[in-house]
């Protein structure tokens, strides 16, 4: 993590400008794209450092392009960050996927292909194995959001096939169990040459190897539903192995650098929120989220000073004429009693949480010195040490907590332990749910505030050892009181936290469980409508290929969610 910390800034900004440039040495020729490249001018090391930067890119979207990535539009569904409504199905538009659709076929994929027999002739079995691996994430993803997609047929122009057909989910995803197969296969042969830029893990190929069973666990844990036995069988066999990522020195995960210039290198979400012009409007963090970790318990969660930055602590007076709900005297009936309609309560001591409710489409008040922001982890923002700065809403922001150099978190060690645990109490896979659930717990606020070490230092506000235990044995005393459907709850609210900048499995995870069950409901609707099981085809793939028909209503479950309609809302 500290090897990649320091040099991702100059392997991000150069190995991206070293790709676009065409080719290994400089050629008076123009090339149009990086995709004409024959397999004679190109090298595997450019193809798999642009396929790593996509991936990520694809994950949290792409600053130069002003585009969101696949965490966001899943974070936007479970209550993490706000969307704008007022219906489910207004949430998206088509067009809002046509990039993603456009970066994963034109792009990732295509580079993959092309890649693929370049490294087979020069014996660079490694690079393979790492392009099957990110590829097997990606269609899986792809999956995850729109269900049977384009991929036996897919970015084959070459042979002809403009209009590729669609395959089904379970096609797909079966694809991506023997790609993972075959990278473990590929990373125990001898390889001529390790990549030069391994973004991930340095070319340890022992850390790729857990990073593979771990998608495989991902794998079989989100189609258990579709297929209990089997995915029984086979998490047990991968745990019986005990090559999964159960360590944080083997956190899988995209670091982001501090450069601001072209192309620009910090986390996308810090680019768009702390570039001198105030937050985006875009990005406001739900009151559910924040109170889930203000309020739940009898003291804050560790991590909250971390995930957010309170620029103030007082509203009262003329500022909330900014937001209209305060000064609204009826709470809609559909509300309970406890739920945070329009801030985040101080209860816990933490006054200033300043956010959005669910499904609000209301406009957006002139509130950027108010507005809670994102915190150091994941997004390399600032440590929240009561100094209510308003300026990180204004010309200072660039230079704000770790400048950027945030991450994407595709897969932690406490998301293994917290997918072991929820396998341990709906399939009766080896082990105990409630150990696994402590285990992840500690491993996600140890991640959290390792990271945001070099800013908290010096404060009053590092969590201390008792601190972190009485919070723990706070949410294992609730989840021993509970019956099983409280147990996933909590769990499932735990591994919510957790998840904090990655909505990919947020999405997966509610949609699969149905839980948290106590989510806030819509502003402005009692009935938003059915849930988004599925998200639209992009308009580019419904416009263009005439195998691919728009669905009716964002309302039709993946093949690996065999919930009843209604099960989640």
């Amino acid at each position: 993590m500290k090897k990649l910390f320091k040099i991702i800034g100059l392997v991000l900004t150069g190995s991206m400008l070293v790709f676009h440039s065409g080719c290994e040495t400089i050629e008076l020729g123009v090339i149009d794209t990086p995709n004409a490249l024959s397999p004679t001018q190109a090298s595997a090391d450019f193809f798999l450092n642009q396929i790593q930067i996509q991936t990520a890119e694809l994950f949290h979207g792409e600053e130069d392009r002003n585009e969101f990535g696949f965490s966001r539009f899943g974070s936007e569904l479970v209550r993490m960050l706000n969307n704008d409504g007022p219906t489910y199905r207004e949430v998206f538009d088509p067009s809002d996927f046509d990039q993603v659709w456009d970066n994963f076929y034109a792009g990732a994929l295509i580079d993959i292909r092309t890649m693929n027999p370049v490294a087979e002739e020069a014996g660079q079995y490694t690079h393979i194995a790492i392009g099957q691996i990110l590829e097997a994430y990606l269609i899986m993803t792809m999956v995850d959001f729109f269900g049977d997609i384009p991929y036996s047929e897919a970015a084959r122009g070459g042979e002809g096939i403009l209009n590729p057909i669609l395959d089904s989910g379970a096609s797909v995803y079966a694809a991506a169990d023997q790609l993972l197969l075959d990278a473990i296969t590929n990373l125990g042969r001898q390889e001529i040459a390790l990549p030069t830029n391994d973004l991930f893990y340095g070319g340890n190929e022992s850390k790729w190897v857990k990073a593979a069973n771990t998608m495989r666990l991902k794998l079989y844990l989100t189609t258990r539903l579709a297929n209990t036995s089997e995915s029984t069988s086979v998490i047990n066999s991968l745990i019986a192995g005990g090559n999964l990522i159960t360590s944080s020195a083997d956190d899988f995960f995209f670091q982001w650098g501090t450069s601001n210039a072209a192309p620009d290198s910090r986390h996308p979400w810090f680019a768009r929120n702390f570039d001198g012009q105030g937050p985006s409007s875009f990005f406001y963090t739900v009151n559910y989220y924040m109170n889930l970790l203000a309020n739940q318990y009898n003291n804050p969660d560790p991590r909250a000073r971390y995930y957010f930055y309170r620029q103030q602590s007082d509203f009262s007076g003329a500022d909330v004429v900014t937001k209209e709900c305060v000064t609204e005297i009826t709470v809609p009936a559909w509300w309970g009693p406890n739920e945070p309609y329009c801030l985040v309560p101080n209860i816990n001591g933490l006054d200033g949480y300043w956010g959005r409710n669910f499904l609000d489409n209301d406009g957006i008040p002139p509130d950027d010195a108010f507005r809670t922001v994102f915190g150091v982890y994941p997004v390399g923002g600032p440590f929240d040490d009561d100094s209510f700065r308003t300026s990180v809403s204004g010309s200072a922001a660039v230079s704000e907590g770790l400048i950027g150099a945030g991450i994407s978190p595709i897969m932690m060690s406490s998301f293994t332990n917290f997918m072991l645990a929820e396998a341990a109490l709906t399939l009766g896979t080896t082990g105990n749910a409630r150990t696994y659930l402590e285990t992840a717990i500690r491993e996600s606020i140890g991640t959290v505030t390792t990271f945001g070490a070099s800013l908290a230092a010096g404060t009053a506000f590092v969590p201390t050892g008792a601190e972190i235990d009485a919070h723990v044995g706070e949410i294992l005393t609730a989840y021993d009181a509970g019956n099983d459907t409280d147990k996933l709850r909590i769990l499932s609210e735990q591994y919510l936290i957790a998840l904090w900048g990655n909505g990919v499995e947020a999405y997966n995870m509610y949609r699969r469980t149905g839980q948290p069950d106590n989510f806030t409901p819509a502003f402005f609707l009692a009935d938003p409508g059915p849930f988004v099981r599925s998200v639209w085809y992009p308009q580019v793939a419904s416009d263009n290929n005439t195998n691919i028909t728009q669905k009716a209503e964002p309302t039709v479950p993946v093949f690996w969610d065999t919930n009843p309609a209604g099960f989640v809302d």
